[in-house]
């Protein structure tokens, strides 16, 4: 698997590796098999490899691309490369060695264009490094070209240092391995550890897309422990283990035209490496190792989620895609007192739920109601509508109803698909009065028996009158609030996190659990 670790507009200028178990790294590629094919290796256990542009060590210790406050020294993105290239990369380090030793410059060797080379010197621009060139041509005795800033190309040092390790400008992605001296081994990297390889890619050439390369089964074990406490019954550890790998395989290429599989955000699944595994994680993985979740023979979308509140729902009701084992079940299993979000309340105003809607698009006047006009069968919502002081009403369906209102800037979420929504404005009962100028007087009784005379009249609403019950004919009220209740978290869709759970501590085994929430699939090898 290729997960995208940093890419887009996070790709780093940078990007720093530190052998936690292994010692050293071997350089290279992956092929279009995803074999890796080493060419180089250094011994280094902590490196850094940075893009061919000239870069500064600053006073922290990390890489900049501009001058920093405070700076230790500057990696010239301008070598000198000689003319002859060498039959094997050993040796390239020996001819590297000479020619530091003859011009008093630092050199190193270097993989281009599928060829072995040395390249001398740090230089920040090509006149600077031709200037040299004459001076290092006649103590080396080899011809001597200006080459750098190259977009193809990677920079190695030993962390925290501008010494030039290696250079790898092979017109592809860079690949590397940690050498692990015969244990499995893990690297450190932004603070997780992680299993397998690597893969950098400068795909705007520019800043470097970081890639991790590894099994199915780590990936997995990455996973796991960021999507289900780790602690809980090892029944459902199984059963996310199976929902992760086979959503993972019925999804993978879903980011091909960013050179992964899948990236490590909720967007596909959480993965953090293996820093959070525990023992009782990985042998859930372990358990399941070689089994997945089908549906005709394929890898099935085991979608998932928190918990849902009573009910899972139809992918069709949520995503407007009917899928056949993705249909609703009941679900008494969730303990939504301990589950987080498991039961919510958010007051929102008109006024909050007009801004969001404009913010987002959506032609209205000012807010003056808001409610749910249509339930699936399982009791989720389906259709969430809105009505303005003009009486445009707007509706919003699937999953767009559990989405239109989330704002950051205004602190609302609405966590699942099973919600009600009620309003904090209104007396209980309605009179009408004579009418005046043309106008209806409206005149609301309240609780406590106070009689006001309202703005306007409430369309669709039936009235106490002299003359019996009807309905306004035009007009409308504001409502002071609206109180969206709910249970559950998540799209609603597929196995229960939560769910699971209670499944697990009532004895069910993965398989069950794993049936339960997926109509009509199968457990089989992949």
């Amino acid at each position: 698997m290729k997960i995208g670790l940093y890419y887009g507009v996070n790709a780093l200028p940078s990007a720093n590796l530190a052998n936690e178990v292994g010692s050293g790294y071997s350089v290279g590629y992956f092929d279009s098999d995803r074999n890796f094919n080493k060419i180089h290796t250094i011994s280094e256990e902590k490196i850094s490899v940075m893009k061919d542009k000239t870069v500064y060590l600053g006073g922290d210790d990390l890489y900049y691309d501009t001058l920093p406050a405070s700076s230790k020294g500057i990696i010239g993105a301008f070598h000198l490369q000689t003319d002859e290239s060498f039959a094997s990369d050993s040796e390239a380090v020996k001819a590297a060695a000479a020619a530091a030793s003859k011009s008093g410059y630092c050199a190193f060797p270097a993989f281009v264009n599928g060829e072995n080379v040395i390249r001398i010197g740090n230089f920040t621009s090509a006149s600077e490094a031709s200037e040299a060139a004459s001076k290092i041509s006649t103590l080396t005795g080899c011809g001597l070209s200006p080459v750098g800033m190259s977009k193809t190309c990677f920079t190695f040092t030993a962390t925290k240092s501008t010494e030039v390790l290696y250079e790898f400008d092979n017109g592809c992605p860079l690949g590397i391995m940690p050498v692990s001296g015969g244990e499995k081994s893990v690297t450190w990297f932004k603070g997780y550890k992680y299993y397998g390889g690597f893969e950098y890619n400068r795909l705007s050439g520019n800043d470097i897309t970081v890639i991790n390369v590894l099994s199915l089964s780590d990936y997995v074990k990455g996973v796991i422990p960021y999507e289900m406490n780790p602690s809980w019954p090892i029944e459902a550890l199984k059963a996310q283990a199976l929902c992760a790998k086979s959503y993972a395989l019925s999804v993978s290429g879903k980011h091909r035209s960013s050179g992964f599989d899948l990236c490590n955000t909720d967007d596909c699944q959480v993965y953090r490496g293996t820093s959070l595994a525990t023992d009782a994680s990985d042998e859930a993985v372990d358990g399941v190792n070689g089994l997945g979740v089908l549906y005709d023979g394929e890898p099935a979308q085991t979608f998932f989620h928190s918990s849902n509140g009573g009910s899972t729902e139809d992918a069709a009701n949520v995503w407007g895609k009917d899928i056949p084992y993705l249909k609703a079940v009941p679900d008494s299993f969730e303990d939504l007192k301990s589950a987080a979000h498991g039961v919510w309340t958010k007051t929102i105003t008109p006024a909050q739920v007009t801004t969001i809607l404009r913010n987002k698009g959506c032609d209205v006047s000012s807010v003056v109601s808001l409610y749910v006009d249509k339930f699936t069968d399982a009791g989720n919502v389906y259709r969430l509508s809105v009505k303005d002081a003009n009486g445009k009403v707007t509706c919003f369906e699937r999953e767009k109803a559990r989405t239109i209102l989330n704002s950051t800037a205004n602190g609302t979420y609405v966590y699942s698909m099973r919600f009600t929504v009620s309003s904090g404005a209104g007396p209980d009962f309605y009179a009408y009065d004579a009418p005046v100028s043309g106008q209806s007087k409206l005149y609301a009784i309240g609780k406590d028996k106070s009689v006001k005379l309202t703005s306007g009249i409430i369309a669709d609403t039936p009235m106490i009158t002299s003359s019996g019950i009807k309905k306004p004919e035009a007009g409308t009220r504001t409502a002071d609030s609206f109180t969206i209740s709910g249970r559950g978290w998540g799209h609603n869709v597929g196995l229960s996190q939560w769910g699971a759970r209670g499944m697990a501590e009532q004895g069910w085994d993965y398989e069950k659990i794993i049936k339960y929430y997926y109509t009509g699939v199968t457990i089989s090898d992949f």
